[in-house]
C-alpha cells in the first residue's frame, strides 16, 4: 500500500486515499507506523518480499531454507511486514516436511516492553562521574615538580660540599686549607734549616 499526497487537500493520504492528518499515522500493510521513514522502510520490504516470492516459486524446500538463512543473516527484513513474510516463509517449511530445529526463529531487533521503574532503577545506578578538577592536578603536579627540585638542590648542595675541589661553597674552606698546607711546609723547613745550622755550629 502506497503512500500518496491527497491533492485536493495537500494532506498525505494512505493508498485508499484515507487522510494522514495526524504525523504519525503512516499505514502500510495495516500497519501504522510513528515515522514516514518506517512506513517507507516498510514499503520497501514489501516489494523485496513479492520478489523473493516470486523467485522462490516451485522451489524445493532447501532452496527455501537457504534463501530464509540469508534473508536473516543479512538482516533485510526489520519492519512487521517483513517479519509477516519470513513467518509465511516458516510456514511453508513446515508444510514441507523440514523440522523445526532446522528453522531459525525470526529475530526481533527491538525493545517491545518498556519497564518505567526499570529505567529509573537503571538511572540510579548509572552515576555521572564528576569532571575532575584540573586546578587540583595542576596544583598536585607544581608541589611534586617542586619538591623534585629540591631534593636535586640539597643533593648538589652536599656535593659540593664535600668536594675536593675549590668552589663557590667550599672556596673559603679550601683557602684556608691550602694555607694551612703552605704554613706546614714553612715550618718544616724552617725546622730543617735550624737543623742545619746547629749541625754547623751557626748561631
Amino acid at each position: 500500500m502506497k503512500l500518496v499526497w491527497n491533492v485536493e487537500t495537500n494532506d498525505k493520504c494512505d493508498g485508499r486515499g484515507k487522510a494522514l492528518t495526524d504525523k504519525t499515522d503512516y499505514y502500510v500493510e495495516g500497519y501504522r507506523f510513528g515515522s514516514l521513514e518506517d512506513a517507507q522502510q516498510a514499503q520497501m520490504e514489501q516489494k523485496k518480499a513479492a520478489y523473493f516470492e516470486s523467485r522462490l516459486e516451485g522451489k524445493n524446500a532447501q532452496n527455501i531454507l537457504a534463501v530464509y538463512d540469508k534473508i536473516l543473516d543479512e538482516k533485510i527484513f526489520v519492519t512487521p511486514v517483513g517479519w509477516a513474510y519470513l513467518k509465511q516463509l516458516q510456514e511453508e517449511l513446515h508444510a514441507l516436511g523440514v523440522e523445526e530445529e532446522q528453522i531459525r526463529p525470526i529475530p526481533m531487533y527491538i525493545i517491545f516492553k518498556h519497564d518505567v521503574d526499570e529505567e529509573v532503577r537503571v538511572k540510579q545506578r548509572i552515576v555521572p562521574t564528576r569532571k575532575r578538577d584540573k586546578s587540583n592536578d595542576k596544583f598536585r603536579i607544581s608541589l611534586l615538580v617542586n619538591i623534585i627540585l629540591a631534593i636535586l638542590v640539597l643533593a648538589m648542595f652536599g656535593i659540593t660540599l664535600k668536594s675536593d675541589n675549590p668552589n663557590i661553597l667550599n672556596y673559603r674552606k679550601a683557602i684556608i686549607n691550602e694555607y694551612a698546607a703552605w704554613e706546614q711546609e714553612l715550618t718544616e723547613r724552617e725546622e730543617q734549616i735550624r737543623q742545619k745550622e746547629a749541625e754547623l755550629g751557626i748561631n
